[in-house]
């Protein structure tokens, strides 16, 4: 998501106090996120490969719901990087 213009501005105004809090509330948000599409995916791997060994799921619901949690964890790893790791322009 690109900076809008009253954001520089909002953080130009910021005590340093602030602007340190949200930096590291900003480092541990990315790092809460990547741990999350990591299990999103893991989760959904596992439901798709493992299911019978670890889990008690129907047979209907395997595929459906593996494919939607690998699905998912991609879609918000995918995300995090478009947010964090693109250079921006």
């Amino acid at each position: 998501m690109p900076f809008r213009a009253a954001d520089q501005v909002q953080a130009r105004c910021m005590r340093p106090e602030a602007q340190r809090f949200f930096s590291t509330l900003e480092i541990v948000m990315k790092y809460v996120g990547i741990f999350m599409a990591i299990i999103y995916v893991t989760a959904g791997v596992s439901i798709l490969f493992r299911s019978r060994e670890l889990f008690s799921i129907p047979k209907p619901y395997i595929v459906p719901l593996g494919l939607g949690l690998t699905a998912y964890g991609v879609f918000r790893g995918f995300r995090l990087y478009l947010r964090y790791f693109k250079k921006r322009r």
